[in-house]
């Protein structure tokens, strides 16, 4: 919370996926509203959708870990288990 004190602390609080609990917590604390102008608006809307175009890319790289760890397993099995048993 001190990251963000002075600030307003919307996206940070959204972004971590507090609880219902957390929510209720909130509201407690409140202080204010946050005012913001048409300009302001505007530049966190096109900021918010540059973020949003950009999430998800990492997608295949766990995948190929995944196929790299398969794959070393199928021939660690092949060599040292395989010829075991023969």
């Amino acid at each position: 919370m001190l990251d963000v004190s002075g600030q307003d602390a919307d996206e940070f609080f959204e972004d971590i996926g507090h609880s219902n609990d957390a929510r209720e917590e909130l509201k407690k604390h409140c202080i204010g509203v946050l005012k913001m102008d048409e300009t302001e608006l505007e530049r966190r809307r096109k900021a918010a959708e540059k973020k949003s175009a950009g999430a998800g890319g990492g997608g295949m790289g766990v995948i190929a870990v995944v196929v790299a760890i398969v794959a070393a397993g199928y021939f660690y099995y092949k060599n040292n288990v395989a010829t075991e048993e023969a």
